[in-house]
């Protein structure tokens, strides 16, 4: 039979368990206070985004495809309001991610 948690343990406890949430709430704040990519930058990163998507279809697509993808992507983002907050949600450290990423699979890592 254990002996009952002493008075210290349950504090030490409820404290580490206190800051474990508090960290985990503070995300969305960490997040707004972070510096925002510019809607350019989000603009290019659906660019390079979409160069990636293509890529990993045909290793060398003619540029004639890149642009009309670009485009048909550009208007699609246009009306889509996930990509309107990309400069509101996204971080300057995970568009920088995104835009050094080799493929289309290391550029998703990087965003939330």
């Amino acid at each position: 039979m254990s002996a009952p948690a002493s008075r210290a343990e349950v504090i030490a406890t409820v404290v580490i368990v206190l800051l474990v949430v508090g960290f985990v709430l503070s995300k969305p704040i960490r997040r707004s206070l972070a510096a925002h990519p510019t809607p350019d930058t989000c603009a290019a990163l659906l660019d390079r985004y979409v160069e990636h998507i293509v890529h990993a279809i045909d290793e060398k697509p003619p540029a004639s495809e890149l642009v009309a993808r670009k485009t048909q992507a550009r208007t699609i983002a246009s009306t889509d309001p996930k990509f309107a907050r990309c400069p509101v949600y996204l971080t300057v450290d995970e568009a920088e991610c995104a835009m050094r990423a080799n493929n289309a699979d290391e550029f998703e890592r990087c965003l939330p």
